[in-house]
């Protein structure tokens, strides 16, 4: 079969993403959701692409999840990846939806380039600190390079506990030393840019755990790098409106460009 340029950046966000459902190709490419189906169903059947059903206790269909076969991730050089149907499944999804949300803000933004790293490849660097963000993007406008690495919670990590161990709070200490150290020489050479530090985007279920969240990381941030905001009203109002809370200066007007 043919395989259009469209095709092709199809494999590279199934890699980059590792899995992706069919309305978020959809949503990604503007596609009409019967379109995109037949598309990558023609891509499954010809051996591009690799699928598999997502289980599901909800009634109907469960969703089906794409990803490369053997002749897409030849065409790439890369290793085919399965997808991780792990407890953790619905999470890594939502973290998914949000940076596919990222990547259609600034995709068209005229004076910005966009550039995204995901947590499955971050998780290939064996960072020293045992920091793996959710996700991370970097914004260049001319000369100048910033960098956001993001946070997802999801409403079930434990916030603070006596011993910080896997806690919310054990994890913005080991954010704040990556902070000072400057610690972000392996963000540096993926994006091909020189950065000075980095913003922390943490996204709360709901406003009370930001709140929570919120004290710990002003014991902690002093310099103002952790910007908090819930899911909620970044569906509603998106990344870069000002809904991003500081609570290293109390600030809750911010917009992160």
């Amino acid at each position: 079969m043919q395989i259009t340029k469209r095709d092709i950046k199809i494999f590279e966000f199934l890699y980059m993403f590792q899995c992706l459902r069919v309305n978020q190709v959809a949503k990604l490419f503007c596609m009409n959701l019967k379109v995109c189906q037949r598309r990558l169903r023609k891509l499954h059947s010809s051996g591009y692409l690799q699928k598999r059903l997502v289980p599901s206790t909800m009634p109907g269909a469960s969703p089906l999840l794409y990803y490369l076969g053997e002749h897409g991730a030849s065409l790439l050089g890369v290793p085919i990846l399965r997808p991780r149907l792990t407890r953790h499944f619905t999470h890594m999804q939502q973290c998914t939806d949000i940076m596919l949300d990222v990547f259609l803000k600034f995709q068209e933004a005229v004076d910005l380039k966009f550039r995204l790293l995901t947590e499955h490849i971050i998780r290939t660097s064996n960072l020293h600190n045992g920091v793996i963000p959710d996700g991370s993007f970097c914004l260049q406008k001319g000369d100048k390079s910033a960098l956001y690495l993001l946070e997802n919670c999801s409403g079930t990590e434990i916030i603070r506990s006596p011993t910080y161990n896997e806690d919310i709070e054990s994890k913005i200490i080991r954010y704040a030393d990556m902070f000072k150290n400057n610690s972000i020489q392996y963000f540096s050479n993926y994006f091909e840019s020189t950065f000075k530090r980095f913003r922390l985007l943490y996204i709360t279920n709901n406003e009370k755990r930001l709140e929570s969240i919120g004290k710990i990381a002003s014991e902690h941030d002093t310099n103002g790098f952790i910007l908090l905001t819930t899911l909620p009203k970044l569906k509603i109002h998106g990344v870069d409106a000002s809904i991003w809370f500081v609570p290293a200066t109390g600030e809750i007007d911010q917009r992160i460009v």
